[in-house]
């Protein structure tokens, strides 16, 4: 039986759709890292897309993979934590592995609040890598000692200093790129969009809004754009690996998140790579990585006014855009694949 380094399991997508989340995003670019470092003859890899349709042979691969790899990293977002940890924590009383745990999210510390019989399973792992530092003194207050930060990275064109100019134009367009969800703001930013033609006296700030629809939302987003047609456009997904490319040419970009197991958001590091003012709301850890009046302005949740009141501020004050926007392609070198990855190699390896 050949023997592998590295196990990775995790979310892949399923390998006929553009990744578009989050979580698989996150999986795809810590996955190729470590190919590119490891080599791929050194990797098996188990996508965990989809797997209640095939319980049975997905139960029999994370079995496989612990038997014929000599480290395991595990990259769950909050439902595959639940039901991975577990079966890991089993299949390693056998097996003796170093169990990794890449958390994607910021979900952790509430569900250890409500379920601390999974503390005694992650102290078990050589080491727990979270996004942002406060999920790790989260984690730190129910005694765990293995925590560690691996924030979020891409591996992205990043905007030149000179290429960035203050857009003095009347009319502007601004983005939301995130999944299409009510939980993540998307129409408290539309209500923001329309207020801010409002205070404006015509239609001067339109939205694109970027990502994938889960069916469950679909219908309800489809009311949402054709009520505002004149102001908002939906523009599909962009390939995870070229979104620098397709936002730098936005005014600033939209992220009223209140989706309870928000950690530390992909669209943060596009934004900060294409030189974009973030208008967030400040909401679990967003704080953590958006400083508010340097990266760009923290609003509360579901405030339409809110949004309306900060998309005008940097509508009003080009410079202000304009300095915020310098911050942030500096601030995206802290996002930079090797840079991120140095602390988790140095485990690895």
């Amino acid at each position: 039986m050949k023997k592998y380094k590295i196990g990775i399991w995790g979310q892949f997508g399923n390998g006929i759709d553009k990744i578009a989340d989050g979580q698989a995003v996150r999986t795809t670019i810590i996955t190729e890292e470590m190919k590119n470092r490891y080599g791929e003859d050194n990797i098996l890899v188990v996508n965990t897309n989809n797997w209640k349709k095939h319980p049975f042979r997905f139960f029999w691969k994370t079995i496989r993979l612990n038997a014929k790899c000599n480290k395991i990293v595990i990259l769950p977002a909050d439902n595959g934590f639940k039901v991975g940890v577990p079966i890991f924590n089993i299949a390693n009383f056998f097996y003796r592995r170093e169990m990794y745990d890449v958390v994607i999210g910021g979900y952790l510390p509430a569900l250890l609040e409500r379920k601390p019989t999974y503390l005694n399973m992650l102290k078990k792992y050589k080491a727990l890598f979270v996004q942002t530092p406060n999920i790790q003194k989260d984690l730190e207050k129910f005694g765990l000692k293995n925590v560690y930060i691996l924030s979020n990275l891409k591996r992205l064109n990043t905007v030149k200093y000179e290429d960035v100019c203050i857009n003095r134009d009347e009319n502007v367009r601004v983005c939301l790129m995130s999944r299409i969800t009510e939980d993540k703001g998307v129409s408290y930013a539309v209500e923001g969009v329309r207020a801010a033609n409002e205070s404006l006296g015509g239609l001067h700030i339109k939205l694109d809004v970027f990502g994938m629809i889960p069916e469950s939302y679909r219908k309800d987003f489809e009311g949402i754009i054709e009520a505002n047609k004149d102001c908002v456009t939906y523009g599909g997904i962009i390939d995870f690996d070229k979104t620098a490319d397709v936002l730098k040419t936005y005014f600033l970009m939209l992220f009223p998140t209140y989706y309870y197991g928000e950690g530390f958001p992909g669209c943060v590091v596009d934004a900060y790579n294409a030189g974009l003012p973030i208008v967030a709301t400040d909401w679990n850890y967003n704080g953590d990585v958006i400083a508010d009046g340097k990266n760009g302005i923290l609003v509360p949740i579901k405030s339409a006014d809110a949004i309306r009141d900060a998309i005008l501020k940097f509508y009003s004050n080009r410079e202000y855009a304009y300095e915020i926007a310098l911050n942030n392609i500096k601030e995206a070198n802290e996002y930079k694949p090797d840079k991120v990855l140095s602390k988790f190699y140095e485990f690895i390896d």
